[in-house]
C-alpha cells in the first residue's frame, strides 16, 4: 500500500469514527483545536469546545443515530486531505419519534504534528425542499 493510499485510509477511518460517535467527545477527537466548523442547525465555531457543547445538546436527545455513507470522495495532495460525502441518518428520539436526515459533508485534514486533524468541516442540508436522492458525480 502506497503513503497516499495509507493517507486516504486514515482520514476516511477518522470520518467513519465521526460518523459513529454520540458524544461530543468522541464526534471531535480528531479535530485541531483552531478547528472551522458549520454545521446544521445553522451553527458555525472556531474550537473545539463549542461545538462539543453543540454535539453534547444534541445526542442528549437522541436514543440512537445511525449513519450510512452513500458517497464518498477522497483527494490526499500532500499534508492536506478532503473527504466529502453524502450522508443518509436515521434518527430516533428519546420520544420515540423518528426523523431521517440527508447531509453533505466535506471535512478537510491536514497532517501535523500528531498526525491527521480535522482542520475544518462543513454539513449542510441539500437546499430546494424535497431531494431526489440522486447524486450526479462528473
Amino acid at each position: 500500500m502506497t503513503t497516499t493510499e495509507q493517507d486516504k485510509e486514515a482520514i476516511i477511518s477518522i470520518v467513519r469514527e465521526m460518523a459513529e460517535s454520540m458524544t461530543g467527545a468522541q464526534s471531535t477527537r480528531h479535530w485541531a483545536s483552531d478547528v472551522l466548523w458549520f454545521d446544521i442547525p445553522p451553527f458555525a465555531s472556531r474550537g473545539v469546545a463549542p461545538a462539543r457543547k453543540l454535539f453534547d445538546d444534541t445526542f442528549a436527545n437522541f436514543e440512537s443515530c445511525m449513519v450510512d455513507v452513500l458517497e464518498m470522495d477522497v483527494t490526499i495532495t500532500g499534508d492536506m486531505g478532503i473527504v466529502c460525502t453524502v450522508q443518509s441518518t436515521n434518527i430516533v428520539l428519546k420520544t420515540g419519534a423518528k426523523k431521517h436526515v440527508m447531509v453533505r459533508q466535506t471535512d478537510c485534514f491536514q497532517r501535523r504534528e500528531h498526525g491527521w486533524e480535522l482542520i475544518h468541516q462543513h454539513a449542510s442540508l441539500p437546499a430546494g425542499g424535497e431531494w431526489d436522492g440522486k447524486i450526479t458525480t462528473a
